[in-house]
């Protein structure tokens, strides 16, 4: 494959893939041709691509948890203390609502995808321990079970998507807020 193959795939990726996760996210019976038009993608280039939508679907979500790495990334080298990391964690990643939203309705296109299934385990696992060493240095209240902490950290999330989708939020604000809430409920 020449460079400038390899470079109009992954322009035709990328088309699909945003196309996909905007018209997936409002409509989840979309259809691949609807994505395709959206994308200015020929129906045969989104078939050599993808044979059916579970492997757009698949491909969203992947790119749905890059996005999300990529924003969090950060906060391990400027959080100042755990506590401090939870705000970064909501400050960097609040802009993902549209990601956060895709990949909350997963369920919807697959029961499971196992790639999919594995990093969000290995989130979860991170979280746990995030919640477990606040609660070590004292800032989150050792009387509250890690698992219903990260439970309420991910309402937060899902609280503030829908603010700022249905009430015009911005992220900042919906972070602010949330980090708000989670502070004063977890800290001893």
């Amino acid at each position: 494959m020449s460079v400038n193959q390899d470079a109009r795939v992954k322009k035709s990726t990328e088309a699909l893939i945003n196309a996909g996760l905007r018209l997936l996210n409002k409509n989840k019976e979309t259809s691949l041709s609807e994505i395709a038009a959206e994308a200015g993608v020929g129906r045969a280039t989104l078939y050599r691509l993808y044979k059916n939508k579970e492997e757009l679907v698949k491909a969203i979500a992947m790119f749905c948890i890059q996005e999300y790495d990529k924003a969090i990334e950060p906060v391990d080298k400027k959080a100042k203390s755990y506590m401090h990391a939870f705000e970064l964690l909501f400050q960097y990643s609040m802009p993902l609502t549209e990601q956060f939203q895709f990949l909350l309705s997963l369920d919807y296109f697959a029961p499971t995808i196992p790639e999919v299934e594995a990093i969000f385990e290995k989130q979860s696992e991170e979280m746990l321990a995030l919640i477990e060493a606040a609660k070590k240095e004292g800032s989150v209240d050792k009387a509250l079970l890690s698992e219903w902490i990260n439970n309420f950290i991910e309402g937060l999330f899902y609280a503030s998507w829908i603010q700022q989708k249905e009430h015009g939020t911005s992220s900042e604000e919906a972070a602010r807020m949330a980090f708000l809430c989670f502070r004063r409920a977890v800290t001893p």
